[in-house]
């Protein structure tokens, strides 16, 4: 070996060593219960507490959603692992899940299987894998800390003249624990990780644990020394082991307790610990075999050669302590599983030899049509008792679908081009599909004729950032928003909820990774997944979401087609003329604030600062109140109600915010484009003009042949469309497809 090669693997054996002292991988029995009287909180905890704790490690945040603020629990970001296998969306999803923890933690019990459930790929298996991979990460923590124990019986050479070794004792007092490889001639794993607080009685260990808890409990209220910490035993070859060294040492504890190593364990999906994953398979989950059967007698002290010690294994065993997640359990055959129904309420199961006892949080995954289906059987009641059902649906916000294929797509596209607007393109036809149809008459009277009339786009955006159609009157609009929550919370508890149908993100994914391919492009275009969706439709027979009636413009997926189209239009339109810069930036905003100026002295009666002659006072300018108002007040709404609508708006703003100055961009968005457009509709054949110039400037043609003013403005336009994310190619796709409709 190299002197370099040397220096480096010593220099990580030190730093090995270091990490594994540090981390107290290795204690004695003794040392373990001082840790515990040190950090009771850390050990005093079950599986259901243990969660919690994580999900608590990593924090919330607070988000803005259409239903207002709502908790997004950080470890579904998973920022630890650079955003892989991140959850978009899902919050209220995980807020159940943290609902089912809590009740799991206050009753001090785990009686219950989690399954979440919802149609074909709504993340219910990303939810669990992040809450999992979160549950490793934090298991490498100070405060993540888990331990199980091993048996330890040294060698002859170590200890003579007990167990059987014969010979003269040269260690009284101290623990086999901490002994060399060498020095140990056999080692017994517990393959369930019992908890090291087992291997006191119940009687002495609750007195012990309750005198830790109190601390606990007067700094927080809710805390509770779980049931399994209270009543919970030795596995059953533990408890051989531990009853025959007991006899062997005339009931002397301190002596059992010398053979005890406790290790330190980190939850791994890897290597199936703590955390395991069951496919829909027909075998039991578990098992045992014999282990004194089939293991040299030799290396077992004479006082265990005739013990029948059986090790179990399987998914519940090597989940103990951590998470069983069962993916697509109903898809297994009912009698596979029927262990569940003692397994979750008793925290038990028996195999041929044994019974295991368990502390493990058990969470499941179904679609919607094979739990409709169980719902059908007889054994249906049974289990609903001993379930806690969660429901996964589709996302309906378009930003939260747009996150999915930000993060998958380029990733799959490795050096493609990806054009803006191209995966919002998909991410909103694919929420369109799941939207239903609002019942007006669930609302109050004022609104149903808004509700009967608001559109799936109309709703997608509602959704999406809280816009309200611009068609609305002031009063329709401040109606809306006020039953925007009410209105996305409607068909939660239906058969058929919102999301239950549609098109499902892997089956948008493929229209993407299919429109990458279009050969017409360099680059995956919105043209091109404009196209792949208009495909994808024509497939009726292959999806049962084509084939659901259209009503009132819902479920009618020609139409998004067509709707999307539109709006991609529009907001090319709109980022083209942004870019080519006729006006300056603001400039709309300005004229609304001198809007707003004239509309707040017309209300109270005032004049105005004249500004041309300094010192004057002046009336309104009705001509700039009718300017502004001839593009933005709705069809057959007076001038009057249109200006004391928008004061109002201002004056709930204040009180909400009375420290805040008002935020018009935000207040009044909506306006704020109906005035930018109007401004470019004036000039439409300008922009035309600069277009035009643009694709020559891209195909090379000569200075000469493109007028000077055109030329500069399209070069202006070009750099900024470069900022924006495109590219050459990308922005002459855009630009060609908008002179040509």
């Amino acid at each position: 070996m190299t002197g370099a090669a040397k220096h480096t693997l010593d220099a990580i054996a030190t730093a090995t060593r270091a990490t594994f002292d540090k981390r107290r991988s290795i204690l004695s029995f003794d040392e373990y219960l001082d840790d515990v009287a040190l950090h009771p909180r850390r050990h005093l905890r079950n599986a259901a507490r243990y969660l919690m704790d994580v999900i608590q490690h990593f924090g919330v945040d607070d988000i803005k959603h259409t239903i207002g603020q709502v908790r997004r629990w950080r470890l579904f970001d998973q920022a630890f692992d650079e955003n892989r296998g991140r959850v978009a969306g899902q919050e209220r999803v995980q807020a159940a899940l943290v609902r089912v923890l809590e009740n799991f933690v206050r009753s001090g019990r785990i009686d219950r299987l989690v399954l979440l459930h919802g149609p074909n790929g709504s993340a219910k298996t990303s939810l669990i894998q992040a809450l999992t991979r979160a549950a490793e990460v934090y298991s490498q923590t100070d405060d993540g800390a888990l331990y199980r124990f091993n048996w330890i019986f040294p060698t002859g050479s170590v200890q003579r003249g007990k167990l059987g070794f014969g010979g003269s004792s040269s260690l009284h007092a101290g623990s086999y624990a901490h002994l060399e490889g060498t020095a140990v001639e056999s080692r017994l794993p517990c393959e369930l990780k019992d908890h090291p607080l087992f291997l006191l009685s119940r009687e002495d260990r609750v007195g012990f644990l309750q005198e830790l808890v109190r601390p606990l409990q007067d700094r927080e209220k809710d805390w509770m020394l779980p049931e399994i910490l209270k009543t919970g035993d030795l596995s059953v070859k533990n408890r051989r082991i531990f009853d025959a060294l007991l006899a062997t040492h005339h009931g002397d504890i301190h002596e059992v307790l010398r053979h005890v190593q406790v290790e330190r364990f980190y939850l791994s999906r890897r290597y199936r610990c703590g955390v395991v994953a069951v496919e829909p398979q027909l075998s039991v989950d578990a098992h045992s075999r014999q282990v004194t059967a089939d293991r040299s007698l030799a290396m077992l002290p004479p006082a265990l050669q005739h013990v029948a010690l059986f090790e179990t294994a399987g998914a519940l065993n090597d989940a103990n302590r951590g998470v069983l997640e069962f993916n697509d359990l109903l898809k297994r055959p009912l009698d596979a599983w029927k262990y569940l129904l003692v397994a979750t309420e008793q925290a038990q199961a028996s195999l041929d030899q044994v019974s295991l006892f368990l502390d493990v949080v058990m969470i499941g995954s179904s679609n919607e049509l094979h739990l409709d289906a169980f719902k059908q059987h007889p054994d249906w009641p049974s289990f609903k008792g001993r379930m806690d059902l969660i429901t996964a649906p589709y996302l309906l916000r378009v930003s939260d679908e747009l996150s999915i294929y930000s993060d998958q797509v380029p990733r799959a596209l490795t050096g493609l081009h990806v054009a803006p607007h191209a995966l919002e393109v998909a991410a909103r036809f694919a929420v369109l599909t799941r939207l239903e149809p609002p019942e007006p008459g669930h609302y109050p009277e004022q609104v149903r004729d808004t509700i009967a009339g608001l559109t799936p786009v109309e709703k997608m955006a509602l959704y999406d950032d809280g816009a309200v159609p611009e068609r609305l009157t002031q009063r329709e609009k401040k109606d809306l928003r006020a039953i925007a929550a009410r209105l996305y919370e409607e068909h939660v508890n239906d058969d058929d909820y919102e999301g239950r149908h549609g098109a499902s993100a892997r089956e948008i994914r493929v229209v993407l990774l299919n429109a990458a391919q279009d050969r017409r492009f360099d680059h995956l275009s919105p043209i091109a997944v404009l196209d792949e969706l208009r495909q994808l439709v024509k497939a009726r027979s292959s999806y049962d979401w084509l084939r659901r009636d259209a009503v009132r413009g819902y479920r009618d997926v020609n139409a998004f087609v067509e709707d999307i189209e539109d709006l991609l239009q529009r907001q090319l339109e709109e980022e083209v003329r942004e870019s080519i810069g006729l006006v300056k930036a603001g400039s709309h905003v300005e004229l609304f604030e001198r809007y707003l100026k004239h509309v707040s002295a017309w209300t109270k009666g005032e004049k105005l600062p004249d500004p041309i002659h300094p010192g004057r006072s002046v009336d309104p300018d009705p001509e700039v109140l009718r300017l502004v108002e001839s593009v933005l007040s709705a069809s057959g709404e007076s001038a009057e109600d249109f200006r004391r609508g928008l004061i109002a708006q201002i004056g709930a703003y204040k009180l909400e915010h009375p420290d805040d100055a008002v935020d018009y961009e935000l207040l009044f968005g909506n306006y704020m484009r109906r005035l930018k457009e109007d401004f470019y509709t004036q000039r439409r054949s300008a922009i035309e003009r600069i277009e035009t110039a643009l694709l020559k400037l891209l195909d090379g043609e000569p200075a000469r042949d493109v007028d000077p003013k055109d030329r500069e403005q399209a070069e202006r336009l070009r750099a900024n469309l470069l900022i924006k994310g495109y590219n050459d190619s990308s922005m002459r796709t855009i630009v060609a497809w908008l002179l040509k409709r």
